[in-house]
């Protein structure tokens, strides 16, 4: 004969209840603790910080499509940014294989406005696999992942964060290959020219430790930015064409134009941001934008505005101080 134990009163299940309250809210408070610092990958980070309200549902395609548009997609493609408004020149090469296998070589060139410059690579071994149709119904968005990435900051070498899966936004257009906003043209050259000399091999080289918390190339562009700046001494009137200078030939180009690599499955955004900006006489920045206006930003903006708050200026004449607007484009999609 079973034994059944007698129904107690309501206070022990009132304690359970509070227990197993206590256990949800400390795991809550993980998981937003895991988030602010960031532990996901870029991919998935940002697709839980994402705007709901601007998803979009997807279109799947079957599985022989997929290694059609794998096909379509396939070649050797260059992406340059080189414009006379801009101190960084970068040069994209990208080799995207039938089978979806990426080799990716990004070099950065930079001047500084001490008289420095900065060479810098990421090297990106991958693999791409289409998912599905996008809302404008032309663009695909693929699945990507990162198997192993190398950066070189000078002669300092380290490998980044690996296996590592992102989405990304793919689509032919004419003769050009557009991916995360940024238009590759076909490569015409020789193909044993077309990456940088010994960069490739770097994938499979096993000296190299692991980069520190990752490698952000528009970290290093602001720190070595500060120590320009803070190096002269002399302050100057921070007009509008001080601020856009550096905003446009460095803040520009080295986040807002990269900003989409870790945007997952890309909102609905606009053409352009505004942005109000005091420069302060010790270089530094603050945002023109009131309490509520800050919190009306939406997750990509808000990124923007954090940057952008953290970016080094040239010292000002306090008495000039001033707001400037800057109306931030966004590349086109």
């Amino acid at each position: 004969m079973r034994y059944t134990p007698q129904r107690r009163g309501g206070s022990k299940a009132s304690f359970i209840q509070a227990v197993l309250l206590m256990v949800f809210l400390i795991i809550g408070l993980i998981g937003y603790n895991v988030l602010k610092r960031g532990v996901f990958t870029s991919g998935l980070n940002s697709f839980i910080n994402m705007d709901v309200r601007n998803f979009r549902p997807l279109e799947s395609i079957k599985e022989e499509q997929k290694e059609a548009l794998k096909k379509v997609f396939g070649g050797f493609w260059v992406h340059r940014t080189e414009r006379e408004d801009s101190y960084i020149v970068k040069n994209d090469f990208l080799e995207l294989r039938d089978n979806g296998i990426i080799w990716q070589v990004i070099h950065w060139l930079v001047s500084y406005p001490c008289g420095d410059t900065g060479s810098y690579y990421h090297i990106r071994y991958a693999y791409l696999n289409p998912y599905g149709i996008a809302a404008d119904g032309k663009s695909v968005v693929c699945e990507v992942r990162t198997i192993r990435q190398v950066y070189v900051n000078g002669i300092d070498t380290c490998f980044g964060p690996s296996q590592v899966d992102e989405l990304w936004m793919t689509r032919k257009e004419d003769s050009l290959l557009v991916m995360n906003r940024k238009r590759y043209e076909p490569y015409r050259g020789k193909l044993s020219d077309f990456f940088p000399e010994g960069m490739i091999d770097l994938v499979d080289r096993i000296e190299f430790k692991d980069c520190r918390s990752g490698l952000d190339l528009a970290k290093i562009i602001e720190e070595n930015l500060y120590e320009c700046y803070r190096s002269d001494e002399s302050t100057r009137n921070c007009d509008t064409a001080v601020a856009g200078k550096n905003l446009i030939g460095y803040f520009k180009t080295a986040f807002i134009d990269e900003i989409f690599s870790s945007i997952p499955y890309f909102p609905k955004l606009p053409d352009s941001i505004v942005i109000p900006i005091i420069i302060k006489y010790d270089g530094s920045a603050e945002l023109g934008l009131s309490k509520s206006k800050r919190a009306q930003a939406d997750h990509f903006k808000a990124r923007i505005l954090n940057r952008i708050e953290k970016w080094p200026f040239p010292r000002c004449d306090a008495a000039n101080s001033r707001v400037f607007v800057y109306t931030a484009h966004l590349p086109e999609p």
